[in-house]
């Protein structure tokens, strides 16, 4: 198995478990898994390609700049995703997971994928169209009623925001006038 699906690239990475590497090619014997060049302690998962002949390494050269995508087609691989190899073991679980999510044969196929992403902006589009449209349609009651209750065409309280609580007691009478009218009870003498 190790010859099958792992390309020992680097002489220093860890070499995956043959119960990893097996996994991996139960789900699909075309995947490669290659320690990356570019990233430390990550490997890239490529998958082995079917068909045309390959390219020279001139035109590897000018067309690709990364190194780990240079590598896969020097290999005859196209490359799919990083794998980080986090804590003690190897869990192939998580990586099975996300290439099934992105296997688009397993959808339907292309075509079937494409229609499927374009009914999701569809509908994420019309929720955030609806969104927009009551938000604003909430603000422009809020401004409605400010606008009512400051120009005095309304004292009826809104939505219940402020209550006033019922008095208990009476207010005892004010035996001094208030300074701030008109008629203080001061008087001027010229």
């Amino acid at each position: 198995m190790l010859g099958s699906n792992y390309i020992a690239d680097n002489a220093f990475a860890e070499v995956p478990p043959p119960y990893f590497l097996q996994r991996l090619y139960d789900q699909d014997a075309m995947l490669v898994v290659i320690p990356s060049r570019n990233v430390p302690s990550a490997y890239v998962i490529a998958r082995k390609k079917q068909w045309g002949p390959g390219l020279t390494e001139a035109a590897i050269d000018a067309v690709y700049a990364k190194p780990d995508t240079k590598m896969c087609v020097k290999y005859g691989c196209v490359p799919v995703c990083l794998m980080y190899k986090t804590g003690t073991s190897w869990n192939p679980d998580p990586i099975i997971r996300t290439l099934q999510a992105r296997d688009m044969w397993a959808h339907g196929g292309p075509e079937k994928v494409a229609d499927l992403l374009e009914e999701q902006e569809a509908a994420a589009k019309i929720k955030t169209q609806k969104e927009i449209r009551d938000d604003l349609w909430n603000r422009s009651g809020d401004a409605w009623r400010s606008y009512q209750h400051r120009t005095g065409q309304t004292s009826i309280q809104s939505r219940g925001e402020i209550k006033l609580k019922p008095r208990k007691e009476r207010r005892p009478k004010q035996t001094v006038p208030s300074g701030s009218t008109a008629e203080s009870g001061a008087t001027i003498i010229a």
